[in-house]
């Protein structure tokens, strides 16, 4: 297998040569931001939402970017240049630095990754089944690398039989640990939590979309609004739109899309893909 590249703090490198010291805070308390994006036949697909989200999740933790806009999307097109990898997830990883304490955030590294990305089209055809997990993630806003609940959460999720989890709070539901979750009203009317989740690319054009044909509300999502719904889906960028199947416990939806999650499945397919 050929040897891929990363770019390290501004430069093109081998993979293998890229290295962190044991004292960078992502690696002492898993404090670091990254943002993810995917290439379609060697184009990148919402980079600039992409690049606005991660500039912000930089901010509200604290750790400059000393990179400019411009910058960063010279670096993503000289990596791809180097891979050549034209269906391809693009991550930007920006970590806490090297800190003498174990504790003060440092000077940031920046890493840019690239690896093949395939679409799982059986999967958003045929959905999934997932688990309500009581937890709700703080600092909702920022794409952060600390997906510690998420992993065990996954555990829990299999170990029942689902496929994942949707985390719920206080009788309100928010989102996955990987992906952002939506109702279909039994009236028609597209349902998804409000801001206090984290605001994903796919969600944001999901909504985009959905405005030109349907009413869309984005508010707090109850228990209630689940035992009423018609539909249900999950968005990211990997999994696009997928329906959700059932919510273990308190609903279960059709073995497949809905028409109207089949509809905005199509709107996204010629947004996404162009075909």
């Amino acid at each position: 297998m050929q040897m891929g590249y990363v770019i390290f703090n501004g430069k093109l490198i081998p993979e293998n040569e890229a290295k962190l010291s044991i004292t960078d805070l992502a690696l002492v308390r898993g404090y670091g931001i990254f943002d993810f994006f995917k290439t379609v036949n060697g184009i990148p697909v919402f980079l600039e939402d992409n690049l606005d989200r991660f500039y912000q999740s930089a901010e509200l933790v604290d750790l400059p970017v000393n990179h400019s806009r411009d910058e960063l999307k010279a670096q993503i097109k000289s990596l791809m240049e180097a891979n050549m990898i034209p269906d391809s997830g693009i991550k930007i990883l920006l970590t806490g630095g090297y800190s003498n304490d174990g504790y003060s955030i440092g000077e940031p590294n920046l890493i840019i990754s690239q690896q093949a990305l395939k679409r799982n089209l059986v999967l958003e055809s045929k959905g999934l089944k997932l688990l309500p997990f009581h937890y709700h993630r703080p600092f909702s806003l920022v794409k952060s690398i600390d997906y510690v609940m998420g992993i065990q959460a996954l555990k829990a999720a299999k170990s029942q039989g689902a496929d994942d989890v949707v985390y719920i709070q206080n009788g309100l539901i928010s989102e996955c640990p990987r992906a952002n979750f939506f109702l279909i009203s039994q009236d028609g009317k597209l349902l998804t939590a409000g801001e206090d989740v984290l605001q994903g690319i796919t969600r944001k054009k999901i909504i985009e979309l959905a405005k030109t044909i349907m009413m869309v509300e984005v508010r707090n999502i109850s228990i209630e609004d689940i035992a009423s719904a018609s539909e249900a889906f999950i968005s990211s960028t990997t999994k696009n739109i997928t329906p959700v199947t059932a919510l273990l416990g308190y609903k279960e939806f059709s073995p497949a899309a809905g028409p109207l999650t089949k509809r905005l499945q199509e709107m996204l397919q010629e947004l996404v893909y162009g075909h």
